[in-house]
């Protein structure tokens, strides 16, 4: 029997600059799915969190709509790159939200390649098991997600962040002030990636990059951008204006300096509202609250549309900011939304028990 620890992740800054090749800064977040699980002859999945059985055979991997489509089309891909693997039997738990913009479906796929990568022998990196990963949830799946979420499931590090490169996936580990409190805002909002506004900003980003005749976004500036048509202009206008922000992040980061780290992440959230149109009322109300209330900054995290929001704060203010933004969020959207103290972890690990 092994159990693996996968862990969710959040996104300090560079959101939407993935699937165009640009700079993020990601971290993994003790906040996990945990599979125990063995080696079978079919898969027979238990969720604690459904409290649901999903059961199938090698030769059934067709995509059902649930949440298992996640796990199947990961023997999907490894059985479509010529690996040679068998079932498994597993019970899925943890404290990971789902659904709440903490990347709980690349925590899943990570959770059940790293098993198989262990109890089956593959000798996959973990740059190989990122790709595979997003692989499976871009053909099997249908999300049209770029790499950030399952590189900063595998890479994650214990009190860094990382600085991120989404072309050449060179990465740097940036240790994290530890006089600061990472603090994660669940709105409420559900948001579905798959959906057509995810999918219209991705198409977007690629046919502006085709008509310019650039490869990535690293290679554009904003001078480069009066030729779009006015609706590419602003969204990819957002992107270029994101990579300076990480670059920009990154070196506040190396020379410790929180308060500027802080001021580029709430401009960033300003322009994926403004520009981007990924935002909600509910995350612009809790980024400007978490500033008025003393947050170095805050911005959504993941792909927008709801989910939850990330501020960092002072050590020791977190909690009481937290309960104060809970308490007018109530009286304001009459819902109980939920929060997390968070802090970076180490990437998916496997261990015999």
């Amino acid at each position: 029997m092994y159990r693996v620890d996968s862990p969710g992740r959040v996104n300090l800054i560079g959101e939407h600059t993935d699937y165009a090749l640009g700079y993020v800064m990601p971290m993994a977040i003790d906040l996990y799915t945990v599979l125990h699980a063995q080696k079978n002859e079919r898969v027979r999945v238990y969720s604690q969190i459904s409290r649901e059985v999903k059961e199938f055979g090698l030769d059934e991997l067709r995509k059902a709509g649930d949440w298992a489509d996640y796990v199947r089309g990961i023997f999907w891909v490894l059985k479509e790159e010529g690996h040679a693997i068998g079932g498994m039997k597993g019970i899925l738990g943890g404290d990971l939200p789902i659904g709440s913009g903490l990347s709980s479906s690349a925590s899943l796929e990570l959770a059940v390649l790293a098993f198989l990568n262990e109890a089956y022998k593959l000798n996959l990196l973990p740059v190989e098991m990122a790709l595979l990963a997003q692989k499976a949830e871009n053909e099997f799946v249908g999300v049209p997600c770029g790499i950030l979420d399952q590189f900063a499931v595998v890479h994650g590090r214990k009190d860094h962040v990382m600085f991120l490169d989404t072309d050449t996936l060179r990465h740097e580990y940036l240790r994290f002030p530890s006089d600061v409190q990472v603090l994660v805002f669940y709105t409420g909002v559900k948001r579905e990636l798959s959906g057509s506004a995810y999918a219209e900003r991705r198409k977007v980003a690629e046919e502006a990059l085709r008509f310019l005749g650039r490869r990535t976004s690293k290679e554009v500036e904003e001078s480069d951008l009066r030729s779009l048509p006015s609706l590419y202009r602003r969204f990819f206008g957002y992107i270029v204006r994101e990579n300076r922000r990480v670059l920009e992040a990154r070196d506040a980061l190396r020379g410790g300096d929180v308060g500027t780290f802080g001021e580029l992440m709430t401009a960033s959230h300003w322009d994926l509202a403004r520009n981007y149109e990924v935002s909600s009322e509910e995350l612009d109300f809790f980024v400007r609250k978490a500033v008025e209330l003393g947050a170095y900054g805050a911005k959504l995290t993941g792909a927008g549309f709801g989910g939850s929001a990330v501020a960092i704060v002072p050590e020791g203010l977190a909690p009481d900011i937290a309960m104060r933004i809970t308490d007018e969020y109530v009286r304001h959207f009459n819902w109980e939304p939920d929060y997390h103290l968070v802090s970076p972890s180490d990437g998916v690990s496997v261990r015999r028990v």
